[in-house]
């Protein structure tokens, strides 16, 4: 009897510890999801770092489902593309896949956002980079 008292006292305390100790543990929240309407700037600097460097912006209306982004520049008239298609978001960075390229004579069908971005979600804000070679593409949006 005296042997089963001391297994369950130390089986108690073995619990006891591992339970107090667990209760401080830090558990990550999802990602909040990046659904609704933006707005704001898209910015392609070609030559990035450079003195010959190329930049073009246009104001954007940025519009996130689930898993697919839109731009909505149907309504902004200096925007130079309109290019759609699907995202997967991660916690410094969202991949945007582009399904459907559209873009006018101002821009060329490289300077259209696809690939990796770093990300950054300040308070109501969204900041989205990506450097490749010389080029840095750059979102500047604010939830509408």
């Amino acid at each position: 009897m005296k042997k089963y008292s001391i297994i369950g006292t130390v089986v108690f305390s073995f619990v006891f510890i591992l339970n107090t100790a667990c209760q401080k543990d830090i558990v990550l929240p999802p990602l909040p999801t990046l659904e609704g309407s933006y707005e704001g700037i898209y910015r392609v600097i070609t030559g990035y770092n450079s003195p010959a460097a190329d930049t073009t912006v246009s104001t954007i209306e940025m519009l996130f489902s689930d898993e697919s982004y839109f731009f909505n520049s149907e309504n902004v008239p200096d925007a130079f593309c309109d290019p759609r298609g699907e995202y997967v978001l991660s916690a410094n960075n969202i991949e945007l896949d582009e399904t459907n390229k559209n873009c006018t004579q101002i821009a060329k069908e490289r300077d259209n956002p696809r690939g990796q971005f770093s990300i950054r979600r300040p308070a109501d804000s969204i900041i989205m980079l990506q450097q490749v070679s010389d080029t840095l593409k750059q979102f500047l949006l604010k939830r509408k």
